[in-house]
């Protein structure tokens, strides 16, 4: 049992930090094992989500038409991006004390960029960053380690790669300049969620919670043209990579049962730099 345990754990924190990746802090729900062997399960669930980013990368200018600048190194602060999910998984209890799970849903994001000048201080800021919904998708796998009394000790690990639809981006003027850049953004999120936990069984209900881990990488393309901040007519191509600043945080929640087959759930997560809540529902069949 001892043994089986220290594998399980060692395959989450593995997993974990193999990405250095939940833009939207999609739901977890229990971190444990809640399907049984042989059964399948469907659940549903939404959150909203906000959080701070560092895109790092790429960037070159065109200016007045007259052709490419060399390419230069840009910082961007990405600060409260807005995201809302809807999510479906599809469950299937391997074990009594393992499941595996699929996901399938959507995802969409909202926020302000603000380029970070190697010099201080701050350059463009753009502002309307918006893509609207478009696919999400991942797979996870949740684990009951022991249970002690009403008392279910797990760990759960979801992986889910987002790809908001194409969106578009505008620059706000700086003390009046008559800033009018505006252009297509391009954004893709991987997200890893490791988290582990007790859950304490109550009559029909259930709380849950503990510490997380919650990487996010991906890609951010901006293509844009028009008068910036400076007054130059010209037009502005960034490739950046995301990262997101705070990895540790911890979460909340609470299960509730309608029948033997079906609950719910609400919880709540938090780190450094985001924060995100969330509903869902089960069905076990």
């Amino acid at each position: 049992m001892a043994k089986r345990i220290a594998l399980l754990t060692v395959i989450f924190i593995v997993i974990g930090l193999s990405g250095s990746v939940v833009m939207a802090l999609p739901p977890m729900g229990p971190p444990r094992a809640l399907v049984g062997q042989d059964r399948w399960a469907i659940d549903v669930g939404v959150s909203h989500s906000k959080m701070d980013l560092e895109a790092y990368g790429e960037a070159r200018e065109d200016p007045d038409g007259a052709g490419w600048l060399p390419k230069t190194y840009a910082k961007h602060k990405i600060e409260d991006l807005t995201s809302n999910t809807l999510l479906g998984r599809l469950s299937f209890g391997a074990y009594d004390t393992v499941d595996v799970f699929v996901c399938l849903g959507l995802s969409d994001a909202q926020d302000d960029m603000t380029e970070d000048l190697a010099t201080g201080g701050d350059g463009n800021k753009y502002t309307g960053l918006e893509c609207s919904h478009g696919l999400a998708y991942g797979v996870g796998a949740r684990a009951t380690f022991w249970q002690e009394g009403n008392i279910v000790w797990g760990g759960l690990f979801q992986i889910l790669w987002q790809n908001p639809s194409d969106g578009d981006v505008d620059l706000a003027p700086i003390d009046g300049d008559p800033a009018k850049l505006s252009g297509d953004v391009e954004l893709d999120i991987q997200e890893i969620q490791v988290a582990v936990g007790p859950t304490i069984t109550f009559d029909g209900f259930s709380v849950y919670g503990g510490p997380f881990l919650h990487f996010v990488t991906g890609d951010l393309d901006i293509d844009a043209s028009g008068i910036d901040s400076f007054a130059a007519v010209n037009r502005v191509e960034l490739s950046q990579d995301i990262r997101e600043e705070s990895e540790f945080g911890g979460f909340i929640g609470a299960q509730g049962e309608v029948d033997k087959n079906t609950s719910w759930f609400a919880e709540v997560q938090l780190t450094g730099d985001a924060w995100g809540i969330g509903i869902g529902g089960m069905r076990k069949f």
